[in-house]
């Protein structure tokens, strides 16, 4: 596992935008997608490598960019309402990570 603290204020600030409305899902995961361009390119990209985040402590989870995606699209879906709170918890407790390895449990 490799953490990206580097990557912080970027991933931070998109998620502000976002949650604060001034952007929309589609500006969200591209602004993600072009920080993990920048992580692969200064990585040196590995098979199955991605950028993933814990966003508090205690975070069980992964949640890649496409797993963002899938569960914001769908606003009115329950998951949605989750993972919104789970952000801002974490922005506002400072605790957002931005990792980049492959997914399985190391």
């Amino acid at each position: 596992m490799t953490e990206q603290p580097q990557y912080i204020p970027i991933a931070k600030a998109a998620f502000n935008l976002y949650l604060d409305g001034q952007i929309d899902l589609d500006t969200l995961i591209e602004r993600l997608r072009e920080m993990e361009l920048q992580v692969q390119a200064e990585e040196e990209e590995e098979t199955g490598r991605q950028v993933w985040f814990r966003f508090f402590s205690g975070d069980p989870l992964k949640t890649t960019i496409s797993d963002i995606e899938k569960e914001l699209s769908d606003p009115t879906h329950p998951n949605s309402l989750i993972l919104k709170r789970g952000i801002a918890l974490g922005l506002e407790a400072d605790e957002l990570e931005v990792h980049y390895s492959n997914l399985r449990w190391e």
